[in-house]
């Protein structure tokens, strides 16, 4: 159920993101936001977590290898490019959210606009 989640925000904001600090590299804020992904996972949902991904590193590791671009050049598709402001805001909003939220599979609003 959660897998799903992250595939459509993270495809949907990089074809294909540290929530504390803001960045302006794609790579970086996948990573980001992957991380702040799978630490809600395991703190709202822990028994479907470690059933699914075993540890949050885990999680982490098997979502960048799935989800990122490797390059910045790669995270959005042309004529799309990629809006910083945006993507940093979704990494603040997955730390942020509600595990209510988090668990009807509420996208924050600025993961929708990554790629603009």
């Amino acid at each position: 159920m959660r897998r799903a989640l992250i595939v459509v925000v993270l495809s949907v904001g990089f074809t294909g993101c540290s929530s504390s600090s803001s960045s302006s590299d794609p790579v970086e804020l996948c990573h980001s936001a992957v991380t702040a992904f799978c630490n809600k996972y395991f703190t709202c949902f822990p028994t479907e977590a470690q059933q699914q991904f075993t540890t949050a590193s885990n999680c982490i590791s098997t979502e960048i290898a799935n989800e990122c671009p490797t390059t910045a050049a790669a995270a959005c598709t042309p004529p799309q490019t990629f809006n910083a402001n945006n993507a940093n805001a979704c990494v603040t909003g997955y730390a942020n959210q509600s595990c209510t939220d988090f668990g009807n599979n509420v996208t924050p609003a600025a993961c929708d606009n990554i790629c603009t």
